[in-house]
């Protein structure tokens, strides 16, 4: 966030570079204070990590996702839910902390026994394209109920708890 900032600033002198006459001198000026405060301000979170999640704020509901551990799921007659996200989707971030956040519709998972698996697609996984592709799909968001011996019941990219309780009940 801290970079972007910046960035659009850096981009916002530019544009001003561009124009003519005494507003340029002005917006110039402007964008120059407004970046060196950012700067001064923002720099010093360029260079600091974000402290690593704890064991309180890890999410545990969540197993990762392969192909060995789908089909052996599968095999054992458990339901699997798979979310095909990446860090870089926006749609995916919103869906996990609304409709994937929501307590009451995870406890309808609980109680269905659902195991809940994460396909983390940031880096092109081969192995998730592959299954994508079976799914006929080419990117993510993918939202997929698996149940043995039935075809995947695929769930729309905007993820609604109503969507999802229904195809819960479905099971």
């Amino acid at each position: 966030g801290t970079l972007l900032v910046l960035l659009v600033l850096l981009a916002a002198l530019v544009w001003a570079l561009t124009l003519r006459g005494r507003l340029r001198a002005g917006l110039v000026a402007l964008a120059l204070l407004a970046g060196g405060w950012s700067a001064w301000v923002l720099g010093p979170h360029l260079f600091f990590e974000a402290p690593a999640p704890t064991a309180q704020t890890a999410d545990t509901r969540w197993a990762s996702w392969s192909p060995a551990r789908q089909q052996e799921l599968l095999a054992s007659g458990r339901t699997i839910f798979v979310d095909y996200t990446a860090a870089w989707c926006v749609t995916c971030q919103y869906n996990k902390q609304t409709t994937l956040a929501d307590k009451s519709l995870l406890a309808e998972f609980d109680a269905k026994q659902v195991v809940m698996l994460r396909a983390d697609w940031t880096r092109r996984d081969p192995a998730i394209t592959a299954a994508l592709g079976q799914l006929g799909r080419n990117g993510v968001p993918v939202y997929v109920f698996y149940r043995t011996g039935r075809a995947p019941l695929v769930l729309s990219e905007v993820l609604g708890a109503g969507e999802v309780r229904r195809a819960l009940a479905s099971l």
